[in-house]
């Protein structure tokens, strides 16, 4: 890419705030002509500021800012991409045109916009970092039960794994706006945590290597009733605050897929649900009177337990395959060597450990999106 490419590229990215409030009908905007014959544009709005470039009399330019006596202008870009910001004196200029909005005072309602109910409709996605508690440590020690049984018996394991920890999240929330500044609302999402746990084994009398894949997954429909607080701090920034409950509907799948005939099969699937609580801070870029572009930073805490469903298992033996199936409790367990996940229909007893699992969802999500208003 060329400099001159690049740099208008970057021009263009600084003044995107610019820009928006220039073509927004509703923005303050002066059209002034230069007066005398030398005007100087100077790079603060203070007489003593360095001068960073002049206009000639008789030149017309635009402003959609002012900072006391100052005019805030823009000049360029020129043929080499160069632009130039500074701020005339209203002594050098005479103002053609004159279009101006007055400052609105964010705690009173805009009577022109809002007429009645107020609703506001939140889309956000990102992806969060969770603890995943007891279903995160028996799937893996699960993986490494069969790496250990394979590697005992002399075959070569090439190990593949992935962190269980991070999740995808997506929300949509219905906000009521009691008073401009703050509402209630009620919304849902979806979060979706997978891994993929790869085994490569070679060895023995294998002569072709297979495949041992390993794959738990957490999906979550969060139901949400929250409080939510807007925070002003400049005609185009707010600082929101929310915070409040959920039930959580969790799923939870496991399983065990390999291209090796002669290796056990085993299929895990439990569903269960629970409460959880949540608090999060944004920063919300005005766009216009009814969006507004949001960053936002969101706490959880949640630990979903008393998962039920069934396990089925395919076990290899010398005439074929034996299948077998179990409904009752999601459990973890462990024996003393690795911990591991069941479901079983009773609790099993003379183990080191033994508890209904549990999937904590506690950590943290970085979204963005949207806020419209109707």
């Amino acid at each position: 890419m060329r400099r001159s490419s690049l740099l208008h590229i970057l021009l263009a990215a600084c003044l995107l705030p610019i820009n928006i409030h220039a073509v927004n009908p509703d923005s303050s905007e002066w059209e002034l002509k230069v007066a005398v014959d030398k005007a100087e544009i100077r790079l603060e709005a203070d007489i003593k500021s360095p001068v960073v470039t002049t206009a000639l009399k008789g030149t017309v330019l635009k402003s959609h800012e002012k900072a006391g006596e100052w005019f805030r202008v823009i000049i360029g870009p020129d043929e080499k991409g160069f632009v130039v910001i500074g701020y005339l004196h209203s002594s050098a200029v005479d103002i053609i045109k004159e279009k101006i909005k007055k400052e609105p005072e964010f705690w009173k309602e805009e009577p022109e916009f809002f007429k009645g109910r107020r609703f506001g409709l939140k889309i956000s996605g990102g992806f969060g970092y969770f603890f995943g508690g007891d279903i995160d440590k028996g799937t893996r020690g699960l993986f490494d039960t069969t790496a250990d049984f394979l590697s005992s018996a002399g075959y070569t394991l090439d190990k593949r794994t992935e962190s269980f920890h991070t999740a995808m999240d997506m929300s949509v929330d219905v906000i009521f706006y009691v008073k401009p500044q703050f509402g209630i609302g009620l919304g849902s999402g979806l979060i979706r945590a997978t891994e993929t746990n790869l085994l490569i084994v070679m060895g023995k009398e294998i002569l072709l290597e297979h495949q041992i894949g390993i794959i738990p997954k957490v999906n979550a429909v969060p139901i949400r009733l929250g409080l939510f607080f807007i925070l002003p701090i400049h005609r185009s920034f707010s600082i929101s605050f929310n915070g409040g409950t959920s039930l959580y509907l969790a799923k939870y799948s496991y399983g065990l897929a390999t291209t090796w005939d002669s290796m056990d099969n085993i299929n895990q699937d439990a569903n269960a649900k629970g409460f959880g609580l949540h608090a999060g801070i944004g920063l919300d870029i005005k766009l216009n009177q009814r969006a507004a572009f949001v960053i936002e930073g969101q706490g959880r805490y949640a630990k979903i337990s008393n998962f039920k469903g069934k396990e089925t298992k395919r076990e290899a033996t010398g005439l074929g395959y034996v299948y077998s199936e179990e409904n009752g409790t999601l459990y973890y367990l462990d024996d003393g060597n690795h911990p591991y996940l069941a479901i079983l229909e009773e609790e099993p007893s003379g183990l080191k450990t033994t508890r209904k699992a549990f999937f904590d969802f506690s950590g943290f999500t970085l979204r963005a999106g949207l806020i419209i208003k109707f």
